[in-house]
C-alpha cells in the first residue's frame, strides 16, 4: 500500500469516527432515555415539570447565588455531539440552576454549553421593559464547549515523476484535505493540465 493510499484510509477511518461522536461524558445519558425538547416546554405549561431534558445554546447572563449558580442561555439547536449549531437561528431563551459554583470569568457571556437537567417551573423575569417567561432546568449537569480551532488544509499533488532536485509534472489532480473544526472533508481541487516544469 502506497503513501498516498494509506493517507486515504487513515483520512476514511477518521472521517467515520468523527460521524460516530457522541455527547460528552458529563451530559450524556443511557440509551432510550426520554428527553423533552425544548419546543415543547410553552410558557403556560407545566405540565412537564418532572422530566428530563438536554438543551444547548449560548450563555447570555450568569448569577452566582449561595449554593449554585444560575445560567440564562439563549437556545440553539444541538449538532450530533451536542454543541449547539451556531449557524441556526435562536429559538428563545431558558434558564439553567447548576449546584455549587460556576465561575463567571469562565462560564462568561457568549460561550457554548449543553446542559442536563429536570424541568421546573417556568421563571419570569423582566428583559428590558418585557417580562420574559423562562423553561427552566433545575440541578443541572453543564458542559462548557471549547472554541473551536480554525481547520487547517494541506495540498497533495500526483502527477510527479523523476527524483529530487529534478522532479518535473506531468499532470494529474491536486486534493485538499482539511483537518480540523467541525469534520475532516476530502476534496478534489482541481486537475492541472501537463507541463513539464523544474522544481
Amino acid at each position: 500500500m502506497n503513501f498516498f493510499k494509506k493517507l486515504l484510509l487513515s483520512i476514511s477511518i477518521a472521517t467515520v469516527i468523527g460521524g460516530c461522536a457522541s455527547y460528552p461524558d458529563s451530559v450524556s445519558i443511557p440509551e432510550g432515555t426520554n428527553l423533552t425538547a425544548f419546543s415543547s416546554v410553552k410558557a403556560d405549561d407545566n405540565s412537564l415539570n418532572g422530566s428530563q431534558a438536554r438543551w444547548s445554546g449560548v450563555i447570555a447572563a450568569v448569577k452566582n447565588e449561595a449554593n449554585r449558580t444560575r445560567l440564562d442561555v439563549l437556545y440553539y439547536p444541538s449538532k450530533r455531539a451536542g454543541r449547539p449549531d451556531l449557524k441556526e437561528d435562536p429559538a428563545g431563551r431558558f434558564r439553567v440552576y447548576a449546584d455549587g459554583f460556576l465561575d463567571p470569568a469562565v462560564f462568561k457571556k457568549g460561550k457554548s454549553i449543553t446542559a442536563l437537567g429536570t424541568i421546573k417551573e417556568n421563571e419570569s423575569q423582566k428583559i428590558d421593559e418585557y417580562e420574559y417567561s423562562y423553561p427552566t432546568l433545575n440541578e443541572a449537569k453543564v458542559h462548557l464547549w471549547k472554541k473551536l480551532d480554525p481547520p487547517t488544509s494541506v495540498e497533495f499533488h500526483y502527477g510527479w515523476y523523476g527524483h529530487y532536485p529534478h522532479w518535473r509534472w506531468q499532470g494529474g489532480t491536486r486534493h485538499r484535505y482539511v483537518i480540523g473544526g467541525a469534520k475532516t472533508k476530502v476534496a478534489p481541487t482541481g486537475v492541472v493540465k501537463s507541463k513539464d516544469k523544474k522544481q
